[in-house]
């Protein structure tokens, strides 16, 4: 992710971002969502396994990970990513997007150093002011 080092304004079209959701319809949603916010350069994956592989193949910037994934959740996933288990991506922030509100879900994901969860259905503005929060940006004025 390049930012201008002056303000620390996220550059919007840098950032490449891994959605990991097992729903086609949810991923596209979130597509565009991003789109909306600036971020152009997306990879999608239906699977963690997906997920592994892109996470090796590209430079990922910061991943969108639907909990409720076949084989493996969305936190297990997680703790793959934040235990270092796959190489150079422990620091890569991670928010949740998720139709699950409970209680221990969430409190785990925030053990596990997740930066954000976002309830399903997302809007862009939330999901933009979660990324800014997840790079550590203050929110721009819009």
């Amino acid at each position: 992710m390049n930012e201008t080092t002056s303000n620390k304004q996220i550059v919007w079209d840098s950032i490449v971002c891994l959605i990991v959701d097992d729903d086609k319809f949810s991923r596209t949603f979130i597509k565009t969502a991003l789109y909306q916010i600036g971020i152009k350069n997306t990879r999608e994956a239906s699977t963690t396994e997906e997920a592994v592989e892109l996470l090796k193949s590209f430079k990922i910037d910061i991943i969108l990970l639907d909990q409720q994934m076949p084989n493996e959740t969305g936190l297990e996933f997680a703790k793959a990513v934040k235990n270092g288990t796959l190489d150079g991506v422990k620091s890569t922030p991670i928010i949740m997007v998720t139709v699950d509100t409970k209680e221990r879900t969430v409190l785990d994901a925030k053990n596990l150093g997740i930066q954000e969860y976002l309830v399903k259905p997302i809007s862009p503005l939330a999901l933009k002011k979660r990324i800014c929060t997840a790079f550590g940006i203050k929110q721009e004025r819009v």
